[in-house]
């Protein structure tokens, strides 16, 4: 019986507001994200690590929150594997989790993996952008070159794309009308429904991709398909502040709106993730507690929906077959 490996992969953010670990994933992402777009000198690193880090340890701490991040990995992890080998018996399937900016890192997980075997990195990310699936495509290419060079015989690895943009949005779709039906919350017509995702800069330092257009078009697959549903779909994109101009309109415009429209019930739904994290939860909720008037059901990503883990399962089943 052969065996396969899949390696899923997300940031990997920690899951307590530890002062230390926020120190130590704050530095990866500035070395390994934020200067890709900003040309942050390498002396600023520490000191801005260092505020970043406090930060979020003070937002995290004043809501208790945790990140659930890294328990749903590994529970996608779980039911991805499950679904393989109903899918393909005669395969042994090994699905592991590597974490862009935490341990275990995408080449610590590589490494394990016996030379010859075939293995398909899955960057559980929604949009392909310079800022998702070309970071692990980098570490997957840095990984290989090195072991090339040492002369270790590898792995037989490969980088999936993001899920078909229309299979994402009608998931999301038949998610949501699903979450409608097991909350009972009835018609919708009275409703708006909120759909988030990261936002991005609208004008980068140097020409990327921002995976801005292709959020875009999911977002109005997603609207396009429930239009019938809901009184009212908005979207709204979760910005920073700093580094020039961010994608229009933030989400706490978009709330804006549907209050100046006359809703006071909102379902909110954080399309741009495939796993809940900080920004999916604990912005949201932030966003929604400044707008009391609304009463507002927050949906949680599509997580383990069987439905997402079993259209993974089909990408990598397609794209992994030798």
């Amino acid at each position: 019986m052969k065996t396969r490996h899949v390696v899923l992969v997300t940031y990997g953010e920690p899951q307590t507001p530890g002062f230390l670990a926020q120190l130590h994933y704050s530095r990866r992402i500035l070395l390994g994200l934020t200067r890709r777009v900003a040309p942050i000198p390498k002396a600023l690193i520490p000191l801005i690590a260092l505020t970043r880090a406090r930060q979020r340890r003070g937002l995290w701490a004043a809501h208790r929150y945790a990140s659930p991040l890294e328990p749903i990995t590994r529970d996608q992890a779980t039911g991805l594997a499950a679904i393989l080998a109903r899918l393909d018996p005669g395969t042994t399937w090994r699905v592991d989790v590597a974490y862009e900016f935490r341990n275990p890192l995408i080449p610590e997980v590589l490494d394990g993996i016996p030379a010859g075997r075939q293995a398909d990195v899955v960057p559980l990310y929604v949009a392909a952008s310079a800022f998702t699936h070309e970071l692990t495509q980098d570490a997957v290419a840095r990984w290989a070159d090195a072991r090339r060079k040492a002369g270790t015989p590898t792995a037989k690895v490969r980088v999936l794309p993001a899920l078909d943009e229309r299979v994402f949005a009608e998931l999301s779709a038949r998610y949501i009308r699903e979450e409608i039906t097991r909350r009972s919350l009835g018609t919708m017509n009275e409703w708006a429904l909120v759909l988030a995702a990261h936002g991005t800069l609208l004008d980068p330092p140097r020409p990327m991709e921002t995976g801005r257009v292709a959020t875009e078009r999911i977002c109005s697959m997603i609207r396009s398909e429930l239009a019938p549903d809901f009184g009212l779909i908005v979207n709204g994109w979760l910005n920073h502040v700093y580094g020039g101009r961010w994608t229009q309109p933030p989400v706490e415009e978009a709330l804006e709106r549907v209050s100046l429209a006359g809703y006071r019930r909102v379902i909110y739904y954080p399309y741009g993730f495939g796993a809940d994290n900080a920004e999916s939860e604990l912005e949201g909720r932030v966003a929604l507690q400044a707008r009391p008037e609304l009463s507002a059901v927050h949906l949680p990503c599509l997580n383990t929906f069987p439905e997402y883990l079993e259209a993974l399962a089909a990408q990598v089943l397609e794209d992994g077959s030798p």
